[in-house]
């Protein structure tokens, strides 16, 4: 990626601010504090925004993929590919594991035409030092290494994409699939299931009441429960047939969820300069607002 096209990337977000003085030399009839106001407004809610990305990826701790613990996590390693047929990009035909592209029309057609975009939310590995880690890419913040442009008779065509061998950052939620479960998932699994029956008085009654008499008894509890306990315990030993594989995805809690090509370190200073440049102009609009009254 060329040095003009990371820095597009990275700070596209600023764009709007170089549009507000132009707006106000163009555009004489609008009241002469309403666009130095939706400056600073949009200013402190990006700064807002980018600061709060900024302190989860400084605040959160590297993690491997063998350590890696259930919850919000960070890891770091290369971008791979899953088995299956290869991913590749749309337009250009570049071997990826995540793309996104765009078409649009370039401004000198007769007949006004739609953009196209289109987005890759395929799952790719992380592969670091001690193994793999599933990383699902819908609602994501991504920072593709690759971006590229170029004119195709009277379209547009524009991608970014994240190629194998990338180096790759993830900060999102993980979860673990397969494997062994513990003592505390049997016993959590047990009581769910208990509950479940629970909820269907009438039928716990016609598998477990022996003598008929509309109520369970110490025994045919007892035996209810012996019946879960082997429920549940058939259910985890396929479980433990199952090779475990961490999944890396969108927090469900509205957390960052952030894949980049940067390291940890360069990740959280990009994102401090950016939470900072937004700060620096609503100062400069505010500043605007006040000479404008």
């Amino acid at each position: 990626m060329t040095l003009l096209a990371a820095l597009q990337q990275r700070y596209a977000s600023l764009l709007p601010y170089l549009l507000l003085p132009l707006l106000a030399w163009q555009l004489d009839e609008l009241p002469p504090r309403l666009l130095p106001a939706a400056g600073t407004l949009l200013g402190v809610a990006l700064w807002l925004h980018f600061y709060r990305q900024y302190r989860h990826v400084a605040d959160t701790p590297t993690t491997t993929s063998q350590a890696a613990a259930q919850g919000y996590c960070e890891c770091f390693g290369e971008a791979a590919a899953l088995d299956g047929p290869p991913l590749v990009t749309p337009f250009g035909g570049m071997r990826c594991v995540w793309y996104q592209a765009e078409r649009r029309p370039n401004g000198r057609q007769q007949r006004p035409q739609r953009s196209e975009r289109l987005c890759s939310d395929d799952s790719f590995r992380l592969l670091d030092r001690r193994g793999e880690i599933i990383v699902q890419p819908a609602g994501a913040s991504i920072e593709a290494r690759h971006q590229r442009s170029w004119h195709d008779g009277d379209d547009v065509l524009s991608e970014r994409w994240i190629a194998i061998g990338d180096p790759l950052y993830a900060l999102g939620e993980l979860r673990s699939l397969g494997g062994q479960p513990d003592r505390q998932a049997f016993r959590d699994d047990l009581q769910l299931t208990l509950n479940e029956w629970k909820q269907d008085p009438a039928q716990l009654l016609r598998r477990f009441d022996q003598n008929g008499d509309g109520t369970l008894s110490s025994e045919e509890w007892e035996h209810a429960r012996q019946t879960a306990h082997g429920e549940v315990g058939r259910n985890h030993r396929a479980l433990a047939a199952i090779p475990l594989s961490h999944h890396l995805q969108r927090p469900a809690d509205r957390r960052p969820f952030i894949i980049s090509w940067r390291s940890p370190q360069d990740t959280a200073s990009a994102l401090r300069r950016l939470a900072w440049s937004h700060a620096a102009c609503a100062l400069l609009a505010t500043l605007w607002l006040t000479r404008s009254g």
